[in-house]
């Protein structure tokens, strides 16, 4: 089993991760200005979401004491996996679609 540190670091990556495609999704919103559709600007408002509600979600882990991080983590283990696919393929979903409206 991943330790605390190792856990938290690997969500702390996929935030990193996130707001990196987060900022590089702002950067084409501006630059299409007035242009940008209320499709793509949705779909950043929805990658925002994820990225701060990954950011509390790692907060609480963060806060919580060693016994019950340890009962999040078990309670959630067997959902962990899907969860995680999830996210990936949201953020991939999100992605592909703001890109679509740049190419």
């Amino acid at each position: 089993m991943k330790s605390r540190e190792e856990i938290q670091a690997s969500l702390e990556a996929t935030l990193a991760k996130g707001e990196t495609k987060l900022s590089e999704m702002k950067v084409n919103l501006d630059e299409a200005g007035d242009d940008a559709s209320d499709e793509a600007k949705e779909a950043y408002a929805a990658a925002e979401r994820m990225v701060d509600s990954g950011k509390q979600r790692l907060g609480e882990l963060a806060d919580a004491s060693d016994e019950k991080f340890d009962q999040i983590v078990a309670s959630s283990k067997e959902n962990w996996d899907d969860l995680s696919d999830k996210i990936e393929g949201g953020w991939a979903a999100v992605s592909d679609k703001v890109k679509s409206f740049f190419a």
